[in-house]
Parts: structure tokens; C-alpha cells; sequence
């Protein structure tokens, strides 16, 4: 019996090492269409609230409504799965049975215009804001500000626009960094953002801006304040147009219709140094096409080996107009 038992054990070790030979989630490096959230209308500019197991996406789309070509914001729960039996990764949707609070928060930034490139972030008061551009009825672009839970206080902020150069130029395209700050991270965690990013076409193209945030102010106080703003056009800028900004940690990444690239807009990433950010690099074949590719934004799950990010394109073979797209990147 002493036999029988010694010769079982070291089947049932082999057996238990091999139900998890892949225990390292790995993100495809080939871009990879987002098909269980896309539709045949265009999908564009996501954000991620939340990064986890299961997670808030929140993209523009004009698959809602009536009026040709109107966006307005779209959320949707969606989860990565890591199969660590069999090495696989498969996308699903997520359970929002009992959680209405995504819909809710977006369908308050619905209006008759045009709503794009939504960044959220936690303030300094501990509160979840979604930030938005929408434009007016000559087209022009204007950043928004729309908290997570509605106050009914007699100043609160909803629907808060701010208008930061005295030019009626498009301001879009949000986004904030800093030393210590981590998008996607929890109050607790994520530090104090230190600048904050946009672009413009205050000089005829897109070009990406930055701003310092005071520190005995929160981000959202400050851009909503009436001071004046001194932005400064950061350096990786070219003639042409560069766009769409997003910094995860101390990497950039925008989209660029700069000479040089696959054709339409490219995706390119550069990284904060201690004299600036350096010199651009375009993120390749795997991801680029000689079609458009607009808005990336990144993120990171612990259980992955390489990052998350995620991307609309108006390549051949989506479902119709922009798809949205998923692609793993270094962790640099």
C-alpha cells in the first residue's frame, strides 16, 4: 500500500503543475479587434474607469440615435480572461445585472451635440469625474467635466465646461501626469497629477499642450477656475497634426499624421524624461496601418506580462466605420 501511495503522489504533482502551465497572462502583440463591443457605426475614444479582472470601458460612438454621424459616450463591462491551463485569452462581457452606475454616469454627458475622447480620474476630494469634449454648433470643441455621483447642491457640477485659451479653438482630449501619479489607480494609490495634457488647434493643426497644476489646489478647482492659464505646446510636435494625448506612468502616447508613418494617423509613444519627453517613436506594423488609428490609451494588469492598449482604427476587415482595437505592449 506504502508503494501504491508513493507511486500516485508524483502523478497527481505532474497532473496539478500542468492545470496551470501559463500562469503569466500575455497580451497578442498583433492588433486585435474589440469585435464583442463594436458595432457596424464608428466606435472611437475609450477611457477605462476602472483596470481589474472585469473593467469599465467608455467609448464615443454614433450607433445611438437618429442624427447621422452624433456621438455620444457608450459604457460597457468587459473582461479579459487568462485561460492558465491552456495559455489562451478570451474577451468577454461583464455582469451588469445589479450595476447600473456606468450607464447612469454617461448617459448625464448625453447631449445634441457631438461628445469625444472621455479621460476619468479621481480628485482630490476622494471623487470620480469623468472628463469629455463637446462641441458647439460651429464644430468647436470644449472640455467638459461630469462627476460620477450627481450632487444636489445648488453649485454642483454637472455638465461643467471650462474653456481654456481665450481663442474659440477645439480643446480636446484630456489627460494628466505626474511623477507619482497612475492613471486608473484609486485615490490612495494613484498620487497628485502634476500637469495636465490636451490638444489643440489653436495654430491651424493639432498640436498636443501641457499645464502645470498648482499643489494647493484640486485638478478640477484649478481648470474650472477663471485664472489665467500659461499652456506651453510640449516638444515631440511636428508641422503636422498630433493629437489625441494619453499618459500612462511616464509614457506618452498620441496619435500623429506626421511624414514618416503607414499612412492617416499613426500611433507613436515617447517617454518623460528629466529634460522633457523624447523623441517619438511609431509603434510599428503590428499596430499601425495605412489607415487611421486614433485615441490610444493603456493600461496595466498585474496577472499580464506586457500592457494593455486599446485603440480605434478604420482598417479593413471591422465591423464598419472605426472598430476599436486591443494590442499588448512592452512594459518598457
Amino acid at each position: 500500500m506504502r508503494k501504491l501511495l508513493w507511486c500516485i503522489f508524483p502523478i497527481i504533482l505532474i497532473q496539478s503543475c500542468n492545470q496551470n502551465k501559463y500562469n503569466v497572462g500575455v497580451f497578442p502583440e498583433t492588433a486585435t479587434n474589440l469585435g464583442i463591443i463594436n458595432s457596424a457605426f464608428d466606435d472611437i475614444n475609450s477611457d477605462m474607469p476602472t483596470v481589474n479582472h472585469e473593467f469599465k470601458l467608455v467609448f464615443s460612438s454614433n450607433r445611438i440615435g437618429s442624427q447621422p454621424n452624433h456621438f455620444n459616450l457608450v459604457g460597457f463591462n468587459l473582461v479579459f480572461y487568462w485561460d492558465r491551463s491552456e495559455g489562451f485569452l478570451s474577451v468577454g462581457k461583464g455582469n451588469s445585472l445589479f450595476d447600473n452606475s456606468l450607464l447612469d454616469w454617461v448617459r448625464r454627458t448625453e447631449s445634441t451635440y457631438n461628445e469625444k475622447g472621455p479621460y476619468s480620474f479621481v480628485d482630490s476630494e476622494n471623487d470620480k469625474t469623468m472628463l469629455f469634449s463637446r462641441d458647439d454648433d460651429q464644430g468647436i470643441y470644449s472640455i467638459y467635466a461630469e462627476p460620477e455621483i450627481p450632487s444636489v447642491a445648488p453649485n454642483a457640477r454637472t455638465n461643467q465646461s471650462f474653456q481654456l485659451f481665450e481663442e474659440s479653438v477645439s480643446e480636446m482630449y484630456p489627460s494628466f501626469y505626474g511623477e507619482n501619479y497612475l492613471k486608473g489607480s484609486d485615490i490612495s494609490s494613484q498620487g497628485k497629477p502634476e500637469k495636465f495634457l490636451m490638444s489643440s488647434d489653436r495654430e491651424g493643426v493639432f498640436d498636443i499642450y501641457e499645464l502645470d497644476l498648482p499643489s494647493d489646489i484640486s485638478p478640477l478647482d484649478y481648470l474650472l477656475g477663471t485664472s489665467a492659464k500659461p499652456f506651453l505646446k510640449i516638444s515631440i510636435n511636428s508641422t503636422a497634426n498630433d493629437h489625441m494625448p494619453f499618459v500612462y506612468g511616464d509614457l506618452l502616447v498620441f496619435a500623429s499624421d506626421r511624414a514618416g508613418g503607414y499612412g492617416g494617423y499613426d500611433l507613436y509613444y515617447s517617454f518623460k524624461t528629466d529634460s522633457g519627453w523624447s523623441e517619438p517613436v511609431n509603434f510599428g506594423p503590428n499596430i499601425n496601418s495605412d489607415k487611421d488609428e486614433y485615441r490610444p490609451i493603456v493600461s496595466e494588469n498585474p496577472g499580464f506580462s506586457n500592457r494593455l492598449m486599446i485603440f480605434s482604427s478604420n482598417r479593413p476587415g471591422g465591423l464598419g466605420g472605426f472598430d476599436l482595437y486591443y494590442v499588448g505592449i512592452p512594459k518598457f
